[in-house]
């Protein structure tokens, strides 16, 4: 099933150009669960948007790449896109809201793309559509299969590091993510784990996509979780989540802040989206019958994906007073 979605040769084509990042434990209160962090904001581009951005570059027929390349972005996507396109001599657009993280905005200049600043996602949205009707080429954050395929190298490293995990949390907000992660996943280690989503309760686009049985647009967005609040989850990543996922947990932003808090207390650089996952096991939301019969010498095995790691320095030196 979703056989388009090529994992493994987004896996050969990532190879020497993005890192294999590690899987090591975070620290957890309850000693029922041995929790390891697949920590993607160790990649070069502090997310694990890298992945899919050059999986889709990397693919470009010529004429595609002399046209140029456009996504829009609240940051990670952006300058993940812009470190591809400059790294293959590709010219870029990116289309960002003018309230994204600045040292976001930044990044992606700094890398050589076109910053184009807009009041907000829905502007956003119709500006780079525009953009695309006029001959460039869209690079979408999560709704392509090659993009899908490039984030689903994060459950393929999973898979080979510990194929003995139980449960593996994903963060999700247009879903690509948790859609390629879920595919590798399955298609390693078969039906026998357990897979959960983490998104905001203020922009739960894919639980209610799941619901519905396709994308639900979002007429409002009331989170401070940035890169975790697209208009809706995708098309693609809702049919596959269908099928592969057990599960989705909506998160209050408090407890987001308090799992990122945790994580850069134990000397980890994450920003609020790459705490949602983690959030999940440090503050008791697995489902109990989970954790039935379970002991710190048999304690459950999870993996929780910690997706970024690109938060301003305002943003933690407020965390940290808040603490």
């Amino acid at each position: 099933m979703f056989d388009e979605i090529d994992i493994e040769g987004a896996a050969a084509r990532l190879a020497g150009v993005v890192r294999t990042t590690p899987l090591l434990p975070l620290p957890c209160a309850d000693a029922r669960i041995d929790v390891r962090g697949k920590l993607e904001n160790r990649q070069e581009t502090g997310s694990f948007k890298c992945r899919g951005a050059w999986n889709q570059i990397a693919q470009l027929t010529d004429e595609e790449a002399a046209a140029g390349v456009i996504a829009t972005s609240s940051g990670n996507h952006g300058r993940a896109l812009a470190w591809a396109a400059r790294r293959a001599g590709i010219h870029a657009t990116v289309v960002m809201p003018q309230d994204a993280y600045p040292n976001k905005i930044a990044a992606c200049r700094e890398l050589g793309a076109e910053v184009v600043l807009t009041k907000d996602l829905w502007e956003s949205e119709s500006l780079c559509s525009e953009r695309v009707a006029s001959g460039a080429v869209l690079i979408h954050a999560f709704e392509s299969s090659r993009t899908i395929a490039g984030a689903g190298t994060v459950g393929r490293e999973i898979a080979d590091t510990w194929p003995d995990v139980e449960v593996v949390v994903v963060p999700v907000g247009g879903g690509g993510l948790i859609a390629g992660t879920s595919l590798a996943l399955r298609r390693a280690l078969g039906d026998g784990l357990k897979i959960f989503g983490a998104e905001p309760a203020g922009a739960a686009s894919m639980s209610l996509g799941l619901e519905a049985g396709a994308s639900v647009p979002l007429t409002e967005i009331a989170t401070d979780v940035q890169g975790l609040c697209p208009l809706e989850s995708g098309r693609i990543n809702i049919e596959i989540c269908l099928h592969a996922i057990d599960g989705m947990f909506r998160l209050e932003d408090a407890g987001v802040f308090a799992a990122q808090r945790t994580l850069v207390e134990a000397g980890e650089v994450v920003e609020p989206a790459g705490a949602a996952a983690p959030a999940v096991v440090l503050h008791g939301r697995l489902p109990e019958d989970l954790l039935r019969h379970r002991t710190p010498a048999d304690p459950l095995r999870v993996a929780v994906v910690v997706s970024g790691g690109n938060p301003t320095g305002e943003q933690l030196a407020e965390l940290c007073s808040d603490a």
